[in-house]
C-alpha cells in the first residue's frame, strides 16, 4: 500500500461534531478527490465515470464541465439521478456517501455494491468523514482496517489513503484486480537459431494468433512479433533477429490461419521485408460484421471486443511503453503475450467449430 504521509497519521480531531446524515448532498464544493485525480492524470482516457450517491450532482457537473464522461446515481428522487447504473465503469466515485447510508449495518453491502460496478483494472475513489470517526484509530493503520472490514474480500491490486486538505475526511484510491493474465506459458525468442526453429514449428499449426509491437513515432520500427498457438505464447525479439525471412513459411503458408486484430497494420509492418500475410481472419472485421445488426456498448478495439465477446478485461497500459529497451519488463512480456493469446479465444467465438454429428461421441 502507498502511504500518504510521514507520520502515517491523519490530522483529524476526534471531538469534531458528527455530520448529520445526508449533509453531503448539499456540499457547495466539489469533492477534493476529483482535483487530485485530475492532477495525477487518472481521469484521462476514462470512457465511463460514475458518481455513486451523487446527491445534487456537484461532482457530476464538475466532471461534465471538463468533458469527462460522467454519470450520476442517487436514490433520493428529487435530485434527478435515480436511473440505476448498468455495466462496468472505469472509475466509480463514492464521495461522502457512507454516513448517509442508514442503518449502519448495510454500509458494507452498499460500498461493495458500488465497488462491483468498477471494471477490472479500474479505480474506486472514496471520500469519507465517517471513516475517520469510526476507524479503530485515526491513523493509516486504523483507517486501512476500517475499509478492509467494509470492502471484505473484493479484489484490490493497490490502494492509497490520504487526508483531505482540511484534514476532516479521508480519501481512498482502490485499484480493482481481475485483469486477464496469460493462461499459457510465454517463451522469449531472441536468437536467430531459436527464431528459425520456432518458424518451422509454427508452419505445422492450423491456426496462430499474431500481433506486433512497434515504436510509436514514424517511421515505425518493428520491435516484437507475437504468436500464440494451442500450447504457448511466443514473443520474438524482432530487433535481435536480423533475418526475418524464415517467418515467410508461417505468414504466407496457406494451411496456417493467421488470426489478427486490425490485420492491415501487420501487413504494413511486414511489407518492407517483402512479406505478405495469407490467409487471415481479422477479428476487427469480424466484430464489425457481428455487431452491425444490433446496437452495442463499446467499440471495436481489442480490449473492447474481448470485454464484449469473452467477458475478460485487458490491461492496455503497456501499449505505449518503449518497446526498444531490452530487456523487456515482465509487464511488457505479459502484455505482448496476452494480445496474441486472446486472438485464439476470439476465433472460437467468431468461427465456432461445427457441432458433432448426431450419434458420434468420439473421433476415430
Amino acid at each position: 500500500m502507498l502511504l500518504s504521509n510521514d507520520e502515517n497519521t491523519f490530522p483529524y480531531e476526534s471531538n469534531k461534531q458528527t455530520v448529520p446524515p445526508r449533509s453531503g448532498i448539499h456540499r457547495g464544493k466539489v469533492s477534493p478527490i476529483l482535483p487530485l485525480l485530475e492532477s495525477r492524470g487518472l481521469l484521462l482516457g476514462k470512457k465511463r465515470i460514475l458518481c455513486y450517491g451523487c446527491g445534487a450532482g456537484q461532482d457530476v457537473e464538475w466532471l461534465l464541465v471538463r468533458r469527462y464522461p460522467a454519470e450520476g446515481y442517487d436514490t433520493y428522487a428529487p435530485f434527478g439521478y435515480t436511473t440505476p447504473p448498468s455495466g462496468y465503469y472505469d472509475l466509480v466515485c463514492f464521495n461522502y456517501v457512507l454516513q448517509r447510508i442508514q442503518p449502519p449495518e448495510i454500509r458494507g453491502r452498499k460500498i461493495r455494491e458500488a465497488f462491483g460496478l468498477v471494471r477490472p483494472g479500474g479505480l474506486f475513489a472514496v471520500t469519507s468523514r465517517l471513516a475517520l470517526k469510526e476507524a479503530p484509530s485515526p491513523d493509516i493503520i486504523g483507517v486501512t482496517q476500517y475499509f478492509q472490514e467494509l470492502l471484505g474480500n473484493v479484489p484490490i491490486t493497490d490502494q492509497e489513503l490520504l487526508p483531505t486538505p482540511d484534514g476532516q475526511a479521508v480519501m481512498g484510491l482502490f485499484f480493482k484486480g481481475g485483469l486477464y493474465e496469460p493462461r499459457k506459458p510465454v517463451r522469449w525468442i531472441d536468437t536467430q537459431d531459436a527464431f528459425e526453429t520456432l518458424c518451422r514449428e509454427l508452419s505445422t499449426r492450423k491456426r496462430v494468433g499474431l500481433d506486433v509491437e512497434t515504436t510509436l513515432e514514424e517511421p515505425r520500427v518493428l520491435c516484437t512479433i507475437q504468436f500464440s498457438d494451442e500450447d504457448a505464447n511466443y514473443v520474438i525479439d524482432a530487433l535481435a533477429c536480423q533475418d526475418l525471412s524464415p517467418i515467410r513459411q508461417v505468414l504466407e503458408n496457406k494451411d496456417v490461419l493467421k488470426i489478427i486484430h486490425n490485420a492491415e497494420f501487420e501487413r504494413q509492418m511486414f511489407a518492407p521485408f517483402g512479406l505478405k500475410i495469407d490467409p487471415v481472419l481479422d477479428t476487427l472485421v469480424a466484430s464489425r460484421k457481428k455487431t452491425r445488426r444490433a446496437p452495442i456498448q463499446g467499440g471495436h478495439r481489442l480490449d473492447e471486443v474481448c470485454e464484449r465477446e469473452l467477458n475478460i478485461f485487458l490491461d492496455k497500459r503497456q501499449q505505449t511503453s518503449d518497446w526498444t529497451v531490452r530487456p523487456l519488463s515482465p509487464e511488457q512480456l505479459r502484455y505482448a503475450a496476452i494480445d496474441a493469446e486472446v486472438l485464439i479465444l476470439l476465433h472460437d467465438v467468431f468461427c465456432p467449430p461445427p457441432p458433432p454429428e448426431p450419434g458420434v461421441l468420439f473421433e476415430t
